[in-house]
């Protein structure tokens, strides 16, 4: 869930970027705009939520292998 929310708003920051840029908008990204670099925590982030995640879903496999076996 934690990566899903990294990658909505890694999105959603490209989005306002691109729409800004392609139609001449002025809007503002006011979550969280003022942050530094926050496109590359968002992704660290979203490599830290996902393998993580992974790693977690490989695990509980073993373990419920081992419970059948």
């Amino acid at each position: 869930m934690l990566a899903g929310v990294c990658v909505v708003l890694f999105f959603i920051k490209y989005a306002v970027s691109y729409a800004n840029m392609m139609f001449d908008w002025n809007l503002i990204w006011y979550f969280l705009e003022d942050i530094p670099y926050l496109a590359i925590i968002l992704f660290i982030l979203l490599f830290v939520f996902a393998v993580s995640s992974e790693m977690i879903k490989d695990k509980q496999k073993e373990e419920s292998n081992h419970i059948e076996n």
